[in-house]
């Protein structure tokens, strides 16, 4: 299940968990619920809700993209750490043209979480 409680326990152990720890219960949750919506609008799909727990070894995780997405997006100045005002929901006109995918969202993507998307051979083809 995507959520600020399973996104607070998949960071207790990564090395950005101090970084997430530094915003505030609704930034989390707005980033996550953006995060969640953008690449499911890349990808065309929606983002798996119902994974089996984690399995070392696991390599495609929608759950997992939809944190480290989260975390990117925090982290790349929308919000001020700590609190503030709230992750502000994308309007119609400011949304990623049709027909860009995630190779080509010139920055808007983490690489953390596109690896939890397709597989690292993959990957690097499609952001050649």
């Amino acid at each position: 299940m995507i959520s600020v409680g399973n996104a607070n326990s998949y960071f207790k152990s990564h090395v950005h968990g101090d970084a997430w720890n530094e915003y505030s219960g609704e930034q989390k949750d707005l980033a996550i619920t953006q995060a969640r919506r953008d690449l499911s609008r890349a990808l065309g799909r929606p983002m798996q809700d119902d994974e089996p727990p984690y399995v070392e070894g696991d390599k495609k995780r929608d759950e997992y993209a939809v944190y480290e997405q989260a975390l990117y997006t925090l982290l790349s100045g929308v919000q001020p750490k700590g609190g503030g005002s709230s992750v502000p929901s994308l309007e119609p006109d400011e949304r990623k043209p049709v027909g860009k995918s995630l190779a080509t969202g010139g920055g808007k993507w983490s690489l953390e979480a596109l690896s939890w998307l397709c597989d690292k051979v993959s990957l690097v083809t499609k952001l050649s």
